[in-house]
């Protein structure tokens, strides 16, 4: 009988605990999310905020069962709900997305962490363009107006006037596109090209209205620079220009 008693208390106090760990870790989990939110690497409107957020609730919500507050409990349920609701939204908001093929290649080289929603928002400020052999995409010494993704083709990179790179793929204006400062390079066409040009008016307004597209927009294009600076860099020794 005693020994019963005994297994029955300590059930009872397991449970406790393991329901006391869970309301903890609900406590953890809005107070991390939360903490990642205001440090920029969580996105509001990202599934992964949504799901910590559900997640916490939950956990909460069951360790209410061992000391119940009402109001908590209120709290906990419509958080979950709100939770559910955003989540369905995401799915129902990309599901309706859609991308050419040329815009799939974009944006799987520059903009691999953009939401698609995000993504299309961007993609629907510019216009793909076929600019021929000779055009002058960007003036050094000049404003950039401009930011320009090269999908097909080649453009010459020209500073000083001397030619100091060739590209067949990425951006150009990136640098000072959502400033309007000068070019540092001109940018001239060397064969038929296939651009996207969007208007550097259009970008820093999105980045003026929408933080987490800035910090989206600006990450890419500083990796295509990186990337950009790393082949420079590994042509540098002995340049000359291929055939057009």
């Amino acid at each position: 009988m005693q020994q019963d008693r005994a297994g029955g208390l300590m059930e009872a106090f397991s449970s406790e605990q393991i329901l006391d760990t869970a309301g903890l870790a609900g406590v953890v989990l809005y107070l991390g999310s939360y903490a990642l939110l205001q440090a920029g690497m969580l996105r509001g409107s990202s599934y992964t905020y949504a799901i910590l957020n559900l997640c916490a609730a939950g956990f909460v919500l069951l360790s209410l069962t061992v000391a119940f507050n009402l109001s908590s409990a209120i709290i906990q349920v419509f958080w979950i709900m709100i939770s559910v609701l955003g989540i369905i939204r995401l799915l129902w908001i990309n599901r309706r997305v859609q991308f050419t093929e040329e815009e799939k290649a974009l944006l799987e080289r520059v903009f691999p962490d953009m939401p698609r929603a995000i993504a299309r928002r961007f993609l629907n400020q510019g216009n793909w363009i076929d600019a021929e052999e000779g055009a002058v995409l960007l003036q050094e010494g000049e404003p950039v107006s401009n930011l320009y993704y090269l999908a097909d083709g080649r453009v010459r990179i020209i500073s000083g006037g001397q030619i100091v790179g060739i590209i067949n793929s990425g951006l150009m204006g990136e640098m000072n596109v959502l400033t309007g400062g000068p070019a540092s390079a001109s940018v001239q066409v060397v064969s038929p090209a296939r651009l996207l040009m969007i208007s550097g008016a259009m970008l820093r307004r999105l980045a003026q209205r929408d933080s987490d597209f800035r910090v989206l927009l600006e990450n890419g294009m500083s990796r295509d620079t990186g990337r950009k600076l790393m082949q420079a860099n590994r042509r540098l020794s002995g340049f000359t220009e291929p055939d057009a």
